[in-house]
Parts: C-alpha cells; sequence; structure tokens
C-alpha cells in the first residue's frame, strides 16, 4: 500500500486573469502564494517520504512550500505530472475561447469534459492515460511509503474517476478540485484498486479558497 498526498497547485496568474494556461509557465498569484504557505502548514505534520511535481512552476512552486517544513525531502521535477497540453487554447481567456470555439470549448469542454479535445493540444483522455499511469509507476516504486505529488486540476479530476468508480465519461459530474487543496488516496499495488482518505480538503484556506468555476 502507498499513501499518495495530491495537491493542487495554489491560485495562478492565470487563475486570476480566467486564462486557459495548459503547459503556459507562469507562477503563482499574490493571493496564491499565500495559499500555498496554508497548506505547507496544514501538511508539515504528515510523514512524507517522497515528493514529486509537475514542472511547471504553479505547482513546482506549491510543491516546495510543503517540502520545506520537511529535513532532507527533494521535490522531483516530473513533466508527465503536468496539466493537459491546450494547443492553441494556450494563455486564452476563457471568454476569448466561447467566442473563437464555441463547440470544442463552448458545448464539449464545458459539457462533456471527458470528450473533450482542445483544438491542436492533448485530449483530455489522453491526460486521463499519461497520469494514471505515471501515479501507478510512483506508487509501485514507493510502496509503503507516503508520497506527495503536485499537480493541476484537470489530472486531478481524471483520476478522481478511478478513485471514485466513474466513467471517464462522466467525468462532467466530478467538480473541479480547489486551487491548493488536498486530496489523500490509498494506492492497493497488489490489487489495482484505490482508496479516498480525504478529497478535495481545503478548510485550511479559510476565506481564501478559491477554485475554478464550474462551468470553466
Amino acid at each position: 500500500m502507498t499513501r499518495i498526498i495530491f495537491v493542487r497547485h495554489a491560485q495562478s496568474v492565470g487563475n486570476s486573469e480566467r486564462r486557459f494556461y495548459g503547459h503556459y509557465d507562469k507562477g503563482l498569484s499574490e493571493l496564491g502564494l499565500r495559499q500555498a504557505e496554508l497548506v505547507g502548514e496544514f501538511l508539515k505534520d504528515c510523514k512524507i517520504d517522497a515528493a514529486y511535481s509537475s514542472d511547471l512552476s504553479r505547482a513546482f512552486i506549491t510543491g516546495e512550500n510543503i517540502v520545506a517544513h520537511h529535513k532532507g525531502l527533494t521535490l522531483i521535477p516530473d513533466r508527465r505530472l503536468r496539466e493537459i497540453f491546450a494547443g492553441d487554447w494556450e494563455n486564452q481567456l476563457f471568454d476569448e475561447l466561447l467566442v473563437k470555439y464555441p463547440r470544442e470549448y463552448g458545448i464539449v469542454w464545458k459539457t462533456d469534459i471527458g470528450r473533450a479535445h482542445p483544438v491542436n493540444g492533448e485530449s483530455v483522455m489522453e491526460v486521463a492515460d499519461r497520469i494514471r499511469k505515471r501515479v501507478w509507476e510512483i506508487a509501485k516504486e514507493n510502496e509503503g511509503k507516503t508520497v506527495l505529488i503536485a499537480t493541476h486540476a484537470t489530472p486531478i479530476r481524471t483520476l478522481a474517476c478511478e478513485w471514485k468508480g466513474v466513467d471517464y465519461t462522466d467525468m462532467k459530474d466530478i467538480p473541479w478540485v480547489k486551487n491548493a487543496s488536498t486530496s489523500i488516496i490509498d494506492y492497493d499495488t497488489e490489487n489495482m484498486t484505490t482508496h479516498i482518505v480525504i478529497y478535495d480538503e481545503s478548510s485550511y484556506l479559510g476565506d481564501i479558497a478559491t477554485s475554478l468555476p464550474k462551468t470553466v
């Protein structure tokens, strides 16, 4: 059994500006920096044996705030833990995407995300396959340990389908997790099953909790 602590990155500049970042790399907003500090404080007493992060700065900075409380722990960057590659949608305002891509974004992404495919980018199903494979590899490589993974909203939403026993085509029914939220999942590497211990916990953020709107 491997326990994995998933943390979605704190509020990014893109979140605050209502932009679809994808792989576009820019860091945290001022509010996000405070959220990252708070999730670090929340997890400071947790035993963490290994730590991985998307190599995109918004996730990596969030992860750094957590490992700073754990002497000797090194945060390992991993591009396989990145957000979806959004192709032509990268760094575009959500409102602009509605105008430019009324079907692909306005209908499919917003109402049937499991089948969505950003124009010239990575499909949500491709993200699901990428992130699921890498997380199970990490779980097997760290059998019996507790691992931190700092990542992004779409990867966590796809993983939640497995955790909750929901088909990917019903991903639309799973809301986005909040910025700097914590989900703790036990991975049984022998039986290839998962168990939710904590999901989308963010009470430690108080009145500065933020999330993507449900319709994004």
